[in-house]
Order: structure tokens, then sequence, then C-alpha cells
């Protein structure tokens, strides 16, 4: 089942890592008045291709070529996205995650995303690749 993070202020929360993942992502534009529900959302296109520039349990930075456009017409703060983080290897699998835009860097045309629903056993893994990444390199 999908459970909802809170949305308290998580900036440094968590331990972010810079690493690059793939990314598909659509815009969410359900009706405001009825809550997001995950099964809803199959309907979204992940229509627009980028990539993280960083990761945390809570939240990443994204980074995308239809980012410059799409920050002029379609995303703002507060805006709801359904993303896909395209992970390979390590036994870790594609994560499927809702999030909303919590800020916005126009000048190096980034967003971050606040992570809203994603499945426990998804941030468990972001979490342990975190972990392992950090242990890995104080290791070499």
């Amino acid at each position: 089942m999908f459970w909802k993070k809170s949305v308290q202020d998580d900036r440094r929360k968590y331990v972010r890592l810079e690493k690059c993942f793939r990314i598909k992502y659509g815009i969410i534009t359900l009706d405001k008045e009825i809550p997001v529900q995950f099964d809803l959302l199959d309907s979204v296109e992940l229509k627009y291709d980028g990539h993280t520039k960083d990761i945390c349990e809570g939240g990443l930075c994204l980074e995308s070529e239809d980012l410059k456009e799409l920050l002029k017409t379609s995303i703002k703060e507060g805006t709801e996205l359904k993303l896909k983080i395209l992970i390979s290897g390590k036994n870790i699998e594609n994560i499927d995650i809702v999030g909303k835009v919590a800020w916005i860097d126009f000048k190096k045309e980034i967003c971050g995303v606040k992570f809203l629903f994603i499945q426990d056993e998804d941030c468990l893994k972001i979490r342990e690749y975190i972990r392992n990444e950090y242990v890995q390199s104080y290791h070499k």
C-alpha cells in the first residue's frame, strides 16, 4: 500500500546522494478536489525525460531538457508529478513515485521534487542504495 509522507520541511532531513538516474515523468492534472490516489494515476502519461541531479529518501533534484519550456508554461511550485526512476543493477527495480515541486531554480532550469506517495519498500531501497554508496566511497 502507498503511504503519504509528512509535509513538514525536510530540508537536510535526509542524506542526499549526488547520483544521476534516468527519470520519466508526467504532470498530474487531475481534479484538485479529489485526493490523489496512486491507482487513479494510470492515465498520467510519462512523456518527459530527465535525470536526477541528487536524490534522498524524501525527494530529488530534477534536470530535464523539457524543463526549460515547462517552467514557463506548466510547472510551478506545488505542481504534482508522476515519476518513474529508472534504476538498473544492484537488485533495485524501477521506482514509481508521486511528488510535488517544492522549489524551482529558473536560472539553472532545475527543480526540487518532494515525494508525496512512494511504496514503503521503494523508500527503503533508496535509503539502502544511498547508504551502500556512502559506505563504498568511504572504503575507496
